[in-house]
């Protein structure tokens, strides 16, 4: 075995020699090989203003310049045909560049309007090449006679050059491309979707395989007969990262055959069935027996009120009028005064935020009014205020039609809510703002008997001013405060609300997000209790109850929906038996009942519910009485359990 040899020594390194050789490399003065980069790494690295048009960064494929020059154009160029019979189109499709072509796509581009067949192609690019390296030549023999004859304007020759030589590569390529690609296949599948009573949803698979090329576009074709003859539609779909095309103007109820075909260079391939092949449009609410809530319910109530409210300001103007002038004095030395110590009594409080700041008074307290002297129970009423807080600008109209009732009745559920709008008027003129926000679910109660009602609002536009001023506050600073500061032995409502307040906030934001757009299937899970009745809601979506996506799509067809109303109890997450299995296949809802499967055995998994409870029969069920549908985007079907 041969002894391990020293390593060669490199000779003493002086400091300068180390730091000529690192500011070198800092000036740029390495190799060539380390610091000059490659053609194309240089092409690359140009910005797109170094670009004199949008060809220009077309030939170098610079996809990032590109979408920066469409940017910036709004004059159409980019389906404008270049001198050469081009469109930006072409070179994307023929160099099997995709991000380029998702760029040009999302601009507008279109195909090329004077090439369509494989053989005037053919001859194309065949023509470009030739044409390419007869002015290579012509542009390398003027360089080389200005070479011998020592011209000193050798630049702009040299840029030909450079230019030529650059277009000679991509047209070649381009050629060998177009050689190499055959006709694409057909689509390896079409999911046709039910998306409403009139219109279908077709989602492409791109085909298998790397011989067809860059798919460009999928044609999509629909009739009402299996033989396509006569088409009631033809569509075409040019965003290829997401193929999807939506079907409108179908007739309810008529089952409607699709196909789809993809596109690229050579040409159009062959045709695939959709899966199902055939489907109808419909909905829901069309099934027997289902009652369909109004589509447009808030116009229908401002029209209920308009011809409420005419007759009832003309008669009791006369009315009001005798009590208006000892009510202003009033509320001339107190409408704009706020409490700051609690005696006994229902108080409102307003919270007005901006990221981690509140709204207070001068006194550095919270903004707050008083509604009854005395502490009663006010279940009924804390609801109807809830219910009063979609309607923050008809207080003054109420406040005027329940003034003038409550001189001829004596009646204390009346009197209750005229103090509750007393209250909520003298809070809206004092904080400068009419909308208070959202009313909190729990009052807030102490050992003294104060109860506390809250409203939370996110000041996202700036309020107007206010008469007393206010300020903002911290919420940290706002706690500090309080806590140095200790009134009673026993902590009051005020200061439950500022202990609480940051919990508070944090569940108003988030009971202002929204689910994202879906199908959805949800627990009504209950605690009921003398009185109150509470349910069970996820903690990052307080404004739901518990819940899990079944799918993206909202939209319930008639047969979902029916398979719903023969496995109402025990159907959704129960064993797969064949025969149910076959009825599935045949009726065409096996994506959706797996989905639905899926869904509520993730659900009740989330709530420790064992599944063998739900598979009886007896422990839980689907609500078929109605889907509750927000929008176009939204949608709800709910279980309802018997004991868990």
């Amino acid at each position: 075995m041969a002894p391990p040899q020293r390593r060669r020594s490199l000779g003493p390194v002086s400091p300068k020699r180390i730091y000529r050789s690192l500011s070198l490399k800092l000036k740029g003065g390495a190799s060539q090989s380390e610091a000059e980069p490659s053609d194309w790494r240089r092409r690359l690295s140009r910005g797109p203003a170094e670009y004199s048009c949008l060809w220009d960064a077309l030939e170098n494929e610079d996809t990032l310049a590109v979408q920066h020059l469409l940017s910036r154009e709004r004059d159409g160029r980019v389906n404008a045909v270049s001198e050469l019979g081009l469109v930006p189109l072409d070179v994307a499709a023929l160099t099997h560049n995709a991000p380029l072509l998702q760029v040009l796509v999302k601009a507008g581009a279109k195909h090329n309007p004077t090439l369509s067949s494989a053989f005037d192609w053919s001859l194309k690019l065949d023509e470009l090449v030739s044409l390419a390296e007869q002015k290579l030549e012509e542009w390398r023999a003027e360089l080389l006679l200005r070479v011998k004859a020592e011209f000193q304007s050798q630049t702009d020759v040299q840029k030909n050059v450079d230019l030529w030589t650059r277009r000679q590569e991509l047209y070649c390529r381009m050629r060998d491309r177009f050689h190499t690609t055959a006709p694409p296949g057909p689509p390896a599948g079409a999911t046709l979707l039910v998306m409403s009573d009139s219109c279908l949803c077709v989602q492409v698979t791109e085909p298998a395989g790397q011989a067809h090329g860059l798919i460009t576009r999928y044609r999509v074709e629909w009739s009402s007969l299996s033989c396509f003859h006569p088409l009631c539609g033809t569509g075409f779909i040019t965003d290829t990262r997401n193929p999807e095309f939506s079907i409108t103007g179908l007739q309810t109820g008529v089952q409607y055959y699709v196909r789809v075909s993809a596109y690229n260079v050579r040409g159009w391939g062959s045709f695939v069935s959709s899966s199902p092949p055939c489907i109808a449009p419909s909905s829901w609410s069309s099934c027997c027996g289902v009652t369909v809530r109004r589509r447009n319910p808030a116009a229908a109530v401002r029209r209920i009120s308009q011809q409420i409210r005419e007759p009832t300001l003309s008669e009791s103007r006369s009315s009001v009028k005798r009590v208006s002038v000892s009510r202003g004095l009033k509320q001339l030395f107190h409408s704009s005064r706020f409490v700051r110590l609690l005696q006994r009594g229902v108080y409102l409080a307003s919270v007005f935020y901006q990221k981690d700041c509140v709204l207070v008074t001068a006194d550095d307290q919270l903004p707050l009014v008083e509604i009854q002297s005395c502490s009663t129970s006010v279940t009924q009423d804390f609801l109807w205020f809830c219910k009063l807080s979609c309607a923050w600008m008809q207080v003054p109209r109420l406040l005027q039609v329940l003034s003038s009732s409550s001189l001829s009745s004596s009646s204390s559920l009346l009197q209750n809510r005229l103090s509750f709008l007393r209250a909520v008027a003298q809070l809206q003129a004092s904080v400068g703002c009419v909308d208070l926000g959202q009313v909190y679910f729990e009052p807030l109660k102490d050992r003294q008997g104060n109860m506390l009602l809250v409203t939370l609002r996110e000041a996202t536009t700036p309020l107007p001013p206010s008469d007393p001023p206010l300020r903002w506050l911290p919420v940290s600073n706002l706690e500090r405060n309080q806590s140095e500061t200790p009134l009673l032995p026993e902590p009051s409502a005020v200061e439950l609300l500022t202990h609480r307040l940051k919990e508070m906030l944090a569940y108003h934001r988030r009971s202002q997000q929204r689910a994202q757009p879906g199908l959805y299937v949800g627990i009504l899970k209950l605690c009921s209790s003398v009185n109150q009745l509470r349910i069970l809601v996820p903690q990052r979506l307080p404004n739901m109850p518990c819940h899990c996506r079944v799918r993206n799509r909202p939209h319930v067809s008639r047969e979902e929906w029916a398979w719903l109303q023969e496995h109402a109890v025990g159907g959704a997450c129960g064993s797969q038996e064949g025969g149910d299995d076959a009825v599935i296949d045949s009726s065409g809802v096996e994506d959706f009942v797996k989905a639905l499967r899926s869904a509520v055995t993730q659900l009740l998994t989330k709530l420790n519910v064992p599944l063998e409870r739900c598979t009886c029969g007896r422990t839980s069920g689907i609500c078929c009485l109605s889907t509750v549908s927000s929008g176009s985007d939204w949608s709800w079907t709910s279980v309802f359990p018997s004991r868990l």
